[in-house]
């Protein structure tokens, strides 16, 4: 039977809070923040055990980080239950979910700047130059976030040959 320290249950309340603060549920952050403390896989009714919280809850919780592939599930000493442990490219997981919504406000720009492209009015000239920042500002931020990607793939990769 498990039993998290004093140092892992901050770590894990830290980790939810962190994840609270990014505007996600708490309880990913906690559910993950408790897999990435822990040696091996941990089953449905451990995870609810130490984090002290429902079944229901975390059984939700834990089939929407695995279907973001932030959470994984793997095997334990009773077949019979569900096991999961922290996916190995969780923190590169994160990265591309947070690209995903650079992505949704660049369309979102460019929706209604196509829609307001013929309104020449003084009324809609600020929202169209919001609009235009907003656009320009992602796409920025979408080309850093594609460099990183690949420096990072590149850095991971010499890790794991050092190792």
């Amino acid at each position: 039977m498990h039993k998290l320290t004093a140092q892992q249950k901050l770590f894990v309340e830290e980790f939810g809070n962190l994840y609270a603060s990014y505007g996600f549920k708490r309880m990913n952050g906690l559910i993950i923040g408790l897999l990435l403390t822990t040696p091996e896989a941990l089953s449905l009714g451990e995870i609810c055990r130490l984090l002290n919280r429902s079944k229901g809850l975390i059984s939700e919780a834990t089939r929407r980080l695995n279907s973001l592939g932030f959470i994984k599930k793997s095997s334990g000493a009773d077949s019979r239950k569900d096991y999961y442990v922290a996916d190995d490219e969780i923190f590169i997981n994160v990265f591309h979910f947070n690209m995903g919504t650079v992505r949704k406000n660049i369309s979102l720009a460019e929706t209604f700047l196509n829609q307001l492209s013929n309104d020449k009015s003084q009324e809609q000239k600020r929202w169209r130059e919001n609009l235009a920042m907003m656009e320009i500002f992602y796409e920025h931020m979408n080309d850093f976030y594609k460099e990183f990607d690949t420096v990072w793939r590149k850095k991971k990769k010499a890790l794991y040959r050092t190792k």
